[in-house]
């Protein structure tokens, strides 16, 4: 999972984050800002989410592997499953990864 220094990183990412939506940015900085935001939130949920320690899961849970290709992703979703022994905490990861890709 997170180490503490990888938590106050992201808990730092989310606080200057939303400050920095206050001040007189372009919308396309505020979409970057928000964007930052909801990554490290999605990775602080993810860390607090999974009673698994399970960092793949909690990569996947984060939307890390949302870039991989179909294979990729699919052989990912195979060793976490394999490794945790359940099919429920991947079940939303994947539905955002087809979200995502749906082209």
């Amino acid at each position: 999972m997170l180490s503490f220094s990888e938590k106050r990183k992201l808990q730092k990412i989310v606080q200057e984050g939303l400050a920095g939506l206050d001040a007189g940015l372009s919308f396309a900085e505020k979409r970057r800002v928000q964007k930052d935001i909801a990554d490290a939130l999605a990775k602080l949920n993810a860390a607090i989410d999974t009673g698994i320690d399970n960092q793949k899961l909690a990569d996947l849970i984060a939307g890390k592997f949302n870039g991989e290709a179909p294979e990729r992703f699919l052989a990912i979703l195979k060793e976490i499953v394999k490794e945790i022994n359940d099919v429920e905490p991947v079940k939303e990861p994947t539905i955002k990864y087809i979200e995502a890709n749906a082209a």
